[in-house]
């Protein structure tokens, strides 16, 4: 008999070789298109047969470079710890800079056997495979770069966004105006639309997980609990979601330290100085407030569940406190169930807000049948609140809100922390670091990245501590209210030491391949290249586009303490909470 353990494995296993030789195909499909695409374009510029072989090697050199760029195995090892920016439940995430290139990103570890315990496997899963299947170009998600794991953490390489996110916003601002937050609407849009159209419901669409970048544009994170639309959901696999609205709000409520009654009345809840008080406990297994009425409820839904969130989200940001906020996570509930009777703008938001923006905000936050969204995105688009809005052009147009130390000033350091090694320059380092990270909490703590933990004679490693997490409350979560004694992750060893449970994460290891640039755009299509036209055959003279004279290196930044300059990537993304626990 097949047991339950050797199941897991083989369909674990099935699923990586399926993926491993699907991108195999991918990979082989496009080298073959570059090889056209450049015979192509040297037949057009009718160039001699040893130039065409010169630029035929060149391809085939980078094809061999990009090769085993993506065979090297990274490690935690390739990374210097600059700072630590955020911490979760799960792990924490770090600025580092990788030692062979300078680049700078956001280095996320998860402890594997947390993961386990809290059954997150699927969720860390989830979230690496549809950032993995994102284009390079996808301007809306995070980038990640790498993902690869050792025997006790799982590790995920992501673009650094200082700005952090739309939660720190509101924090500081506690209210938007209309027009910055139809600007932060549109961008939203589209971003949600980019993980609907990469077939996936994002299903977490909360103001922390809207990240901004150092020009002021936004990302989207934490993608854990994204689900592919295959066919519509029927229940959520995730524990605060898969509740009843009892049940969620007292898995909630049980890690909430603010106490309080009342709140029943809506005015009443609304009357409540709601002060930005978004660090409560029950962040950390998920408040209810974004979540719709049809997911509480445990009826099938679709990716219109997004666009109610998107709702709760602008109501927010232009009232100053969620639609349904109460007291207690299980009277929010009560009210996203009953939200026929407890929505609706306050006076004071009647009085300066356009009837336009109220009524996209209505349009979102009703029935999923009458839910803009639900046909098509152009739904929403067309709604005459966007009037004006060009959608081809917002990532490239001026954001309302430039986060501090972002813009220009970003650029600079981020070119400096590149440039130039930690282990040698001290202070001036530390303070860059300082400035980059300035958006996110400080930790005082020693920032050094996680070493594996001690073997003991018995061979039993060591259960991993509590990961605290700053200003959102550390008491009971909802795996204390079930009997889980906060702390503990029980585990298998076998006799190696080892736990058995590594094989959940076959296939985890990912690298985002860098584009192989054509060889033939490196040589004649640049400036200087007045060696190649004299290897063209001139009884048909072509004039190659882009020789009309030499051209500033953008990537070059001046670099005053260091000669080996890199180039200012614009490598942005958030921390903490940020990065999605």
């Amino acid at each position: 008999m097949i047991s339950n353990s050797t199941r897991e494995k083989a369909k674990a296993t099935k699923a990586y070789l399926e993926q491993k030789y699907a991108t195999m195909k991918r990979e082989r499909e496009e080298s073959r298109e570059r090889r056209n695409t450049l015979e192509q374009q040297m037949a057009a510029l009718r160039l001699t047969e040893r130039k065409k072989e010169q630029y035929r090697q060149e391809l085939r050199s980078k094809e061999l470079q990009s090769l085993r760029h993506q065979r090297k195995r990274l490690a935690v090892g390739d990374f210097q710890p600059l700072a630590v920016i955020g911490r979760g439940a799960f792990g924490e995430v770090r600025l580092v800079r990788k030692r062979d290139s300078g680049e700078i990103f956001a280095l996320k570890s998860l402890e594997k056997s947390a993961m386990v315990l809290k059954n997150q496997v699927g969720h860390v899963k989830a979230e690496r495979d549809i950032l993995a299947s994102a284009d390079q170009d996808n301007n809306w998600l995070v980038t990640l770069h790498y993902s690869f794991q050792d025997d006790h953490r799982l590790y995920m390489v992501m673009e650094y966004l200082p700005g952090g996110d739309l939660m720190g916003l509101l924090m500081k601002e506690d209210t938007l105006n209309e027009a910055t937050t139809r600007f932060y609407a549109a961008e939203m849009v589209l971003a949600i639309q980019s993980v609907h159209d990469l077939g996936y419901i994002h299903r977490d669409m909360k103001p922390d997980n809207v990240l901004l970048d150092a020009h002021g544009h936004l990302k989207l994170t934490d993608l854990g609990l994204c689900k592919k639309m295959d066919s519509r959901v029927d229940l959520l696999p995730v524990s605060q979601h898969a509740m009843d609205p009892e049940q969620a709000a007292a898995a909630a409520a049980a890690a909430a330290t603010r106490g309080g009654g009342g709140g029943n009345s809506v005015d009443a809840s609304r009357s409540k100085p709601f002060s930005r008080n978004r660090q409560v406990a029950f962040s950390t297994v998920g408040t209810p407030d974004y979540i719709a009425p049809e997911v509480l409820a445990q009826k099938g839904y679709g990716k219109e569940c997004d666009w109610w969130s998107m709702g709760v989200i602008l109501y927010e940001c232009l009232v100053g406190y969620p639609p349904f906020y109460a007291d207690e996570p299980v009277q929010t509930c009560r009210k996203i169930v009953n939200w026929k009777q407890s929505f609706g703008f306050p006076p004071e938001a009647i009085a300066r807000l356009s009837p336009q923006c109220m009524d996209f905000v209505r349009r979102l936050i009703c029935n999923a049948e009458n839910r803009l969204g639900t046909g098509s995105v152009e739904e929403i688009k067309r709604h005459p609140w966007f009037n004006g809005v060009d959608w081809s052009t917002l990532r490239s147009i001026r954001a309302p809100y430039i986060p501090p130390g972002g813009g220009p000033q970003f650029d600079y350091v981020l070119n400096q922390l590149q440039a130039n090694n930690p282990e040698e320059c001290g202070p001036q380092y530390q303070e860059l670091v300082r400035q980059i990270t300035s958006n996110f909490d400080e930790f005082t703590e020693p920032c050094e990245l996680p070493a594996p933990p001690p073997v003991q004679s018995s061979g039993h490693v060591p259960p991993a501590a509590p990961i605290n997490v700053p200003g959102r409350g550390n008491g009971p979560t909802a795996s204390d209210a079930a009997g889980q004694t906060n702390g503990e992750l029980p585990q298998a060893f076998g006799p190696d030491g080892k736990p058995l449970t590594f094989n959940k994460f076959i296939g985890y290891t990912y690298k985002r391949k860098p584009p192989v640039r054509m060889a033939l755009n490196d040589g004649l299509f640049d400036s200087g290249a007045a060696p190649v036209t004299s290897e063209v055959d001139h009884s048909n003279a072509v004039t190659p586009p882009g020789s009309d004279g030499a051209h500033a290196n953008a990537n070059s930044i001046p670099n005053s303490t260091s000669s080996a300059g890199y180039s200012a990537r614009q490598n942005f993304d958030g921390g903490s909470e940020r990065y999605g626990y």
